[in-house]
């Protein structure tokens, strides 16, 4: 049950492009960077932060920077070994639907889908954690850019909401006893604090 209080990146791409903010090339990772990725661990994170970013380019209908995020996304996808997720067909489905921005998000969601179902199957389940975890962050990331420029209460709200998020991601990330991913948590858990200040109040309509 935990996968399901860690909310998809698009519904914050979503959220972001909503509030009017200009799109920012800035704020993303790096295209260029998924080459030096050594670890299996960092390729699963930043395989994760693409993945949000390509829901943030997507909004953005920004069709050059998607191709250039998706050839990362391949290439990392390909050394983690769930190429299968992103495989040819995929990838060129994609592509043909590169200036469409509900169809590019559906397609990313559903290649998400099938290299979680892959890892899952493939008992690697801690690397589907860390693809979550990161596409989480990145999220969370561009939340809070966003909120700076444009402190609307809808991402005022979704930023409050991610309190359970949080909790998620590290139960998520505790459960494999990763030992690289003790530096992460280290500074994951830091986000507890802030949060701690944080009240939320469910009411059901």
């Amino acid at each position: 049950g935990e996968l399901f209080s860690i909310p998809s990146p698009i519904q914050s791409a979503s959220l972001v492009k909503n509030s009017g903010v200009p799109y920012d090339k800035q704020i993303l990772n790096s295209g260029n960077k998924c080459g030096q990725y050594a670890s299996d661990f960092t390729k699963a994170l930043n395989l994760g932060v693409y993945g949000a970013d390509l829901a943030y380019i997507s909004m953005h209908n920004q069709s050059q920077d998607a191709l250039s995020y998706l050839a990362a996304t391949k290439t990392l996808a390909d050394k983690l070994g769930v190429s299968s997720a992103f495989n040819q067909t995929t990838i060129s489905r994609i592509k043909n639907n590169i200036s469409n921005k509900d169809s590019m998000l559906v397609l990313i969601s559903l290649a998400y889908r099938a290299s979680d179902e892959f890892l899952k199957t493939n008992k690697r389940t801690e690397m589907s954690s860390l693809i979550l975890a990161g596409g989480w962050l990145e999220s969370m990331y561009f939340s809070l850019k966003t909120f700076k420029q444009k402190p609307i209460k809808e991402l005022r709200f979704h930023i409050a909401e991610q309190k359970q998020a949080l909790n998620s991601v590290i139960k998520l990330l505790n459960s494999h006893n990763m030992p690289e991913a003790n530096d992460l948590l280290t500074d994951i858990e830091k986000l507890t604090l802030i949060y701690d200040n944080v009240i939320t109040n469910y009411k059901y309509v």
